[in-house]
């Protein structure tokens, strides 16, 4: 057995341990990782690097490595690594790829799309915060990932980050991410999609009357069936309200109220505010917040992280927290 050593683009962190460069500089740059059973050994190359330096580049920053890996074992734990990417990648708003990896003799090297953003981290970039976050979410993710397609999410958060963006991308990106969440969660409930409504399938719509006649809608000239009435027919914005309300975010919150109204007004109107209204900027920015917050407060609590956590507008320190 023989070590793997995994390169990774844009990940900006101090480490949580220090390594000895030399008997008079010594190095915050180690941080230690457990998780499916290895142990990842994530050593930064320089804890130095200048983040806005690198915009819409790519830089190696990272050397994962683990010891004792057999041959068999490394497509398993680069599928390991890419999903660790994918948290890294939501933590910081900015994509964390896998660039190559060395075994034995043999080395593998990759192109990758994903570039730096501006800094602007959900979770702190200390090691020991970074850990205490894979370590406590990834079994979930892991569980969610594929079902509410949290990578297509992750991704959409990232795309919202890129530098010089017209905050009306930034903000249609979070829009598309939060649908993309809501029609998850329903299938995810048993609901289908079909004419403009959700229905679930143990409610169907019924050409006789139901013995539960007082649930339902009776037929108009339109439906001409039997209708649940909480369950037969789900408009797209009463979805949402009940995905935020599922994990605890009550559909009367305002930043809930405020994305549904402000989602509509963007994508029908297509602009803020013309550019270079006096209130543009202002508009702009509040919007970004609240639409962003909403979206941090979501995947959190879904994930079942439990911490502190940045709002959109912090800069020092971060002042979200989840009990």
């Amino acid at each position: 057995m023989k070590t793997l050593e995994i390169f990774l683009f844009n990940l900006f962190m101090v480490g949580e341990d220090f390594s000895n460069i030399s008997e008079t500089r010594r190095s915050r740059n180690i941080t230690i990782i457990k998780c499916e059973g290895y142990i990842f050994e994530f050593k930064q190359i320089d804890i130095h690097f200048n983040q806005y330096k690198f915009l819409n580049q790519q830089k190696i920053t990272t050397v994962v490595k683990i010891l004792n890996v057999q041959s068999t074992e490394i497509e398993s734990i680069l599928q390991i690594i890419d999903d660790l990417c994918w948290l890294l990648s939501f933590c910081q708003q900015s994509y964390v790829c896998r660039a190559g990896y060395k075994y034995d003799s043999g080395e593998h090297w990759y192109s990758n799309l994903g570039t730096i953003n501006n800094k602007n981290n959900i979770i702190e970039n200390r090691g020991q915060d970074i850990r205490y976050f894979i370590e406590q979410v990834y079994p979930t993710f892991k569980k969610l990932k594929s079902k509410r397609q949290l990578t297509v999410i992750f991704g959409y958060i990232c795309e919202a980050y890129r530098p010089s963006l017209a905050y009306e991308i930034s903000l249609i990106s979070h829009y598309v991410a939060i649908e993309n969440l809501k029609q998850t969660f329903a299938l995810d409930k048993g609901y289908k999609y079909s004419r403009g409504y959700f229905s679930h399938k143990d409610y169907p719509a019924l050409d006789v009357a139901p013995k539960d006649l007082e649930n339902y809608f009776p037929p108009t000239r339109k439906t001409k069936q039997y209708i649940h009435k909480k369950f037969g027919q789900v408009g797209s914005a009463e979805m949402t309200r009940r995905m935020f309300e599922d994990i605890g975010i009550s559909r009367d919150n305002p930043m809930v109220k405020f994305s549904l109204k402000n989602r509509n007004d963007l994508i029908h109107e297509g602009l803020v505010f013309p550019f270079g209204h006096e209130n543009y900027f202002e508009k702009a920015e509040n919007d970004f917040h609240n639409v962003s917050n909403l979206l941090r407060k979501y995947i959190l609590t879904l994930l079942n992280y439990k911490g502190e956590y940045y709002l959109s507008e912090d800069r020092i320190g971060p002042s979200g927290l989840i009990t």
